[in-house]
């Protein structure tokens, strides 16, 4: 694995050509965010119940365990310890404002955003993810290992999913203010160099097996795929055998539900890839008058951090779904509404896809 190399200060098109899903880069002078105290990130996951974890050991001892919260507070003792905390950016409005910068990928390709919080030595182990992460130095440094080929057999013995022969290839600190990016399938190993924290940016997108059960269920809420499997031919020796003509139909059926024309297709990926790994927004929800009158007053909206968008093009259409649903508005507006996540007093013309909006609670709150 060749060093890894520096971007600073970031640069969208180098990054877009030479590195991103490509090669891991640092980056310098780009996201600085204000870090959270301990009590600050425990008291968000007990408020909005955020998944939490606290992960003890280190790789020379192989002594890893690992506790699912709610946390009520950090270990008592000086090192090797990890807390973990998901879904930050669907509590915190200034968690949230992190992912602006990230305006360049799509928003459903977002996760979430995890803060780690650690002590010395803290780590959460050797490990390798299938989606790209920027992983961003709020405070403290953390020495990274990375691996480009590695073994991937995982230790049965911890939960953790942790690479059971782990030898690194590259080394490298990560100061406060720098950011780590991974392409998918780089192995890391994180530790602490003193108390630090990390805000891990994942950009997750589904796997294959995973649009296959989307669009089985899909296609079996429609009455155009009520067929079933035949079988006109049992074998009369062993009716019970699935001989060849049986996997002949099996294979056709199949292939049956997988003919998608462009327009269901788009359809399909649309409310698919917008309500994938959705977090809901822990608010008082508007009401459309509410959000009518303040449109009036000529008061702009912002859409809640947690709405996922996309847009499909339809003909000259262009077709806007949030968060799992198709909205009902003219291809200006979905345009519009796609690039800035902020509804004008334009959409007073279109109440309609203001209340569908409303319904997939897609709208921030007003209070």
């Amino acid at each position: 694995m060749i060093p890894v190399a520096r971007l600073d200060p970031f640069d969208l098109d180098v990054f877009l050509s030479e590195y991103w899903q490509q090669q891991p880069c640092l980056i310098g002078n780009w996201l600085r965010p204000d870090p959270l105290s301990l009590d600050q990130l425990l008291g968000l996951a007990d408020a909005h119940a955020l998944p939490s974890r606290l992960v003890t050991g280190n790789q020379a001892a192989e002594n890893w365990t690992l506790t699912h919260g709610p946390l009520d507070e950090a270990p008592d003792a000086p090192c090797d310890w990890t807390i973990l905390v998901q879904e930050v950016d669907k509590a915190s409005r200034e968690v949230a404002d992190i992912l602006k910068h990230f305006d360049f990928l799509p928003d459903w390709m977002i996760d979430d955003v995890m803060i780690s919080q650690a002590v010395d030595g803290g780590s959460v182990g050797a490990h390798v993810d299938a989606y790209d992460v920027f992983l961003v130095q709020a405070a403290g440094r953390r020495r990274w290992q990375l691996a480009e080929h590695f073994d991937d057999q995982t230790d049965e013995r911890f939960e953790l999913a942790l690479l059971k022969h782990w030898q690194p290839e590259v080394e490298l600190m990560v100061e406060t203010g720098e950011v780590l990016y991974l392409p998918p399938g780089i192995a890391h190993h994180g530790i602490a160099d003193g108390d630090c924290q990390t805000w891990s940016v994942g950009m997750r997108t589904p796997s294959g097996p995973e649009l296959m059960f989307y669009l089985a269920e899909r296609q079996a809420e429609s009455s155009e795929n009520a067929r079933r499997l035949g079988l006109r031919r049992p074998d009369r020796d062993l009716p019970s055998r699935i001989h060849a003509e049986a996997l002949d139909n099996i294979r056709r059926l199949l292939g049956e539900c997988l003919q998608l024309n462009d327009r269901q297709l788009a359809d399909l990926a649309g409310r698919f890839l917008t309500s994938w790994r959705t977090w809901p927004m822990d608010e008082a929800p508007a009401t459309l008058d509410q959000i009518m009158k303040l449109l009036a007053d000529g008061q702009p909206l912002a859409l809640s951090p947690a709405t996922r968008l996309g847009v499909t093009e339809d003909g000259d259409e262009t077709v806007l779904y949030v968060n799992g649903e198709r909205i009902g508005c003219p291809s200006a507006m979905a345009g519009q509404l796609a690039r800035t996540r902020t509804l004008t007093p334009d959409w007073l013309d279109h109440p309609n896809a203001i209340e569908q909006l409303l319904e997939a609670d897609a709208i921030a709150s007003i209070t």
